[in-house]
């Protein structure tokens, strides 16, 4: 079989001393050999030429890997500081990717508050075949420590959390995980790689929905696993080319493409929610903020040591519970009421009714997540528009 994962020194173009600026643009990215083009073509193709039984050019057939696919994964490795990477068809197929790692009789230690869609995975598909999954908040270290049994293979982060943005000391679960000799994944989706480097903390694997803010123009799905271990790249490769859930050619170019801005994106929508989590905390009509950029969040102390910025999500709760959230993302006028997140226009939902609607009630009163939460995707408008539409919505609670 053609492996489509990947070791660092066979592609590393530009040196560690480069800034992340750009390794953005750049990284893992060279003219194509052929003909010299410098964007990274789309290879449209299914199957590859053999002169020989066993004997191809690196490529036998697309579900496995694919030239435009391989550039992506090299790309991501780079912002990652990672040496391998899987690309996939969404996030939810990154996921799926993982818990395929494991047998009947494994446990997994899984956040409690993660994304609705993961919890119902390891809930309803994968404890039903025999996997044991324990749901629990990861920011209690003792906690994590007490949860850990002989069969323990995995602790599932995310920092921050969605939707609740909670932060997780990634480097006090690395070493926990080390000290029991299990592994570590943080989802990475919310902070990118412009605030936090997982592997760079001790994490394990690195998850990303690329859909989100790697490509972060809602025009495509994606998902990627990013590694330095080599067994875990060959295993995740393996498993992902075994399902059938690589990411296609055209994909992988639309979220390559995207990528390139990265950086200016995100800096922008962070100033902007900077400015819109301090107005949300003045306004009467709204009883509680969750950013980590405020200094009531109970996580800005480790924010400030463990991310580069507080980042471009807000969650908030309006007076008068799920009446009054309803009734605020559904009189918004300038910012879109829609799932996701991390694109250039600005988005709002209620969580437990939408991402997270696939959740127990039970378990999201047991996270912490009530019907009257907002959660707030900052996009790239102007920040004062952002404000006035939110102001004029809450006028209707």
């Amino acid at each position: 079989m053609t492996k489509s994962n990947f070791i660092k020194d066979e592609f590393t173009q530009y040196p560690d001393h480069f800034q992340e600026e750009t390794v953005i643009v750049h990284g893992g990215i060279t003219p194509d050999p052929t003909n010299g083009a410098i964007m990274t073509p789309i290879h449209l193709t299914s199957n590859y030429h053999m002169e020989r039984i066993g004997e191809d050019k690196g490529y036998d057939y697309s579900r496995t890997g694919n030239p435009t696919r391989s550039v992506l994964q090299k790309h991501l490795a780079q912002l990652e500081h990672g040496n391998y990477c899987t690309t996939l068809a969404t996030g939810m197929a990154a996921a799926t990717a993982v818990a395929h790692l494991f047998k009947p009789g494994d446990h997994l230690i899984v956040s409690e508050d993660c994304y609705g869609g993961v919890f119902r995975l390891f809930k309803e598909v994968m404890q039903p075949l025999g996997i044991e999954v324990s749901f629990i908040d990861l920011r209690d270290l003792d906690t994590v420590r007490d949860t850990i049994s002989d069969n323990t293979r995995l602790i599932w982060a995310e920092s921050p959390t969605n939707p609740l943005l909670r932060l997780v000391d990634i480097a006090a679960l690395a070493g926990i995980a080390v000290e029991n000799d299990i592994h570590v994944l943080v989802d990475n989706t919310f902070a990118s790689p412009i605030l936090q480097k997982p592997l760079d903390l001790g994490a394990h694997i690195v998850l990303h929905s690329l859909t989100k803010y790697i490509n972060g123009h809602s025009d495509v799905l994606g998902g990627a696993l990013i590694t330095r271990d080599a067994d875990l790249a060959e295993r995740i490769d393996y498993v992902t080319n075994a399902l059938g859930i690589g990411s296609s050619p055209f994909d992988s170019w639309l979220i390559l493409r995207g990528s390139k801005t990265l950086k200016v994106r995100y800096l922008e929508q962070q100033a902007s929610a900077i400015k819109v989590a301090d107005f949300l905390a003045g306004h009467a009509r709204v009883e509680r903020v969750i950013y980590p950029g405020l200094a009531s969040h109970p996580d800005h102390k480790l924010a400030r040591l463990q991310q580069a910025g507080p980042g471009a999500m807000i969650g908030f709760e309006v007076k008068g519970g799920k009446a009054g959230a309803l009734a605020t993302v559904e009189n918004v006028k300038l910012i879109t009421l829609a799932e996701s997140l991390g694109c250039v226009a600005t988005l709002i939902e209620v969580p437990a009714f939408q991402s997270h609607a696939s959740m127990t009630p039970e378990a999201r009163a047991q996270a912490g997540i009530n019907d009257g939460l907002v959660r707030l995707s900052i996009g790239l408008e102007n920040a004062e528009d952002i404000i006035q539409d939110l102001s004029q919505a809450f006028s209707s609670i």
